[in-house]
Formats: structure tokens, sequence, C-alpha cells
């Protein structure tokens, strides 16, 4: 526990010497609080999906959807709102079957699977 306690802390020093506490400090934490936002919505998404089409054991949601959540397909709808549309498949085979489109809203906290089916 103390490791993490001073870990914390040391990252917080770093951030707390910045060159510049200027106007420009509230832009760069609203696009930090916007790309954790959209990271849970990425993982929202791929789990509302997972579920729907029978688990981890009968699907996997393609490889973007397990890292940054910059490189997903998405939209942003409205502050908060995203539209993810990705593709799945059966764990053992090699191709891409099923297209989901989800809608996340994090200021709700709802998830919306618009489409699940073949890929159009």
């Amino acid at each position: 526990m103390k490791t993490l306690l001073i870990t914390t802390i040391a990252a917080f020093v770093v951030i707390g010497n910045a060159p510049s506490l200027s106007a420009e400090t509230p832009s760069l934490m609203i696009q930090y609080r916007n790309r954790i936002e959209l990271n849970k919505a990425k993982n929202l998404a791929r789990q509302a999906a997972e579920k729907a089409n029978g688990g981890l054991s009968e699907y996997r949601a393609e490889p973007k959807m397990h890292s940054l959540s910059t490189e997903t397909n998405h939209e942003e709808i409205a502050p908060g709102m995203w539209k993810f549309t990705f593709r799945g498949k059966r764990p053992q085979a090699s191709d891409y079957t099923i297209e989901s489109v989800v809608i996340v809203d994090t200021n709700s906290d709802t998830v919306t699977i618009e489409y699940n089916g073949k890929i159009r």
C-alpha cells in the first residue's frame, strides 16, 4: 500500500511541477477527461456486444476494441455520447462475421445496441 501511495504522490508532483499552469490547463484537463470517458465508452460498447453474442466463449471483438480508444471506429454524437461500429467473430474463426453498432452515453450510463448482426 505504501508503494502505491508513493507512486501516486510522485505522479502528482510531476504534474504539479509542469512548466506552465496558464489558461491552457483547463483545456488539457478537459481533453484528459474526454479521453477517459471515451475509453470507458469503448469498453462498455465492447462488453455489450460480448454479452449480446453469447459471452467470451462465443464471441471476440476485433483487436481495436481492446486497444487505444482513439483507434476505434467511433463517432461523437454529443458531448459524452459515442457511437461505435466494430466487427466480431467466434473465438476460433479467422473471418469476422458480426457487425455491432453500439451507442454509449456516459452522461446517463446507458448502452444501446443499435445493430448486431451480419456484416453489412
